[in-house]
C-alpha cells in the first residue's frame, strides 16, 4: 500500500506506435520508438478529455521513453502545465520475448514465467523487479501532491494498479481487469490511506475517433 497526499490519481497508457499496430512485442528496443497518426490523433483526444476534467493543480509525468513523453506533452499543454520525466514507470522489459506476437502472451500467468519465479520474461523482467521500480516513482510522484497524471505502458501499468489497489498480478492477470487501449485512463481516489479505483482503462474519448 502507497502512502499518499494526493486525493486523485491517473493513469493513462501511451499512444499508438507502429509496433503497436502490428502487435509485436518490443521490448527495451522500443524506448525511442514514436507515436503513430493515429497515435497523435489518440494523444489529443485524452489530453481533451482531461483538459475537460478541470483538475486541480494538475501534474503531468510521463515515463522515459518517447511514446509516452509525445502522449504526456499534449495533455501537459491542454492542462497549462510542464511535462516531467518520472524514471521508473517505463515498460516491462520482455527480454527474450522480443519479437514475439502479442498473441504469445495470451496464456495463464503460470505460463509467463521469470526466473525469479514471479510472471515476467527470461532476459527481461519480472513483475518482481517492476513492482519495486514503480513503487519507488510513485511515491516520488505522489510526494509531489496535487492531480499526479502518469504515462506509462500496457504491462508497467497492470503492476502499478495491482500494486495501488493490493491486487495480485497473477490474479489480473488472468482475467485481464487491469488491461489498456492506448491512451485509455484509469482513475484513482485516496481514501484513508488507501486507494479505490473510480475508473479503470476509460476510454470514451477514443470513440470519435472510429
Amino acid at each position: 500500500m502507497l502512502a499518499h497526499s494526493a486525493a486523485r490519481l491517473f493513469l493513462v497508457r501511451h499512444a499508438e506506435t507502429a509496433h503497436n499496430a502490428r502487435k509485436v512485442l518490443r521490448g527495451k528496443a522500443s524506448a525511442n520508438d514514436p507515436i503513430s497518426g493515429v497515435g497523435e490523433r489518440q494523444a489529443a483526444a485524452c489530453a481533451a478529455a482531461l483538459a475537460a476534467l478541470n483538475l486541480p493543480d494538475p501534474k503531468v509525468y510521463a515515463s522515459r521513453y518517447r511514446r509516452a513523453q509525445q502522449t504526456a506533452e499534449p495533455v501537459a499543454r491542454a492542462l497549462g502545465v510542464s511535462m516531467n520525466v518520472l524514471d521508473g514507470v517505463q515498460e516491462m522489459d520482455t527480454g527474450n520475448w522480443n519479437g514475439r506476437p502479442y498473441s504469445d502472451m495470451e496464456r495463464p500467468a503460470s505460463q509467463i514465467r521469470h526466473p525469479d519465479g514471479t510472471f515476467g520474461f527470461e532476459g527481461g523482467e519480472s513483475v518482481q523487479m517492476v513492482a519495486q521500480r514503480v513503487r519507488a516513482a510513485l511515491a516520488e510522484a505522489l510526494a509531489q501532491g496535487g492531480t499526479p497524471i502518469i504515462v506509462s505502458h500496457g504491462l508497467a501499468l497492470q503492476v502499478m494498479l495491482g500494486e495501488l489497489l493490493g491486487v495480485p498480478f497473477d490474479e489480473a492477470w488472468n482475467d485481464q481487469r487491469f488491461a489498456h487501449r492506448n491512451t485509455a485512463i484509469s482513475e484513482l481516489v485516496g481514501e484513508g490511506g488507501a486507494w479505490r479505483a473510480v475508473s479503470i482503462g476509460g476510454a470514451a474519448h477514443l470513440d470519435a475517433l472510429r
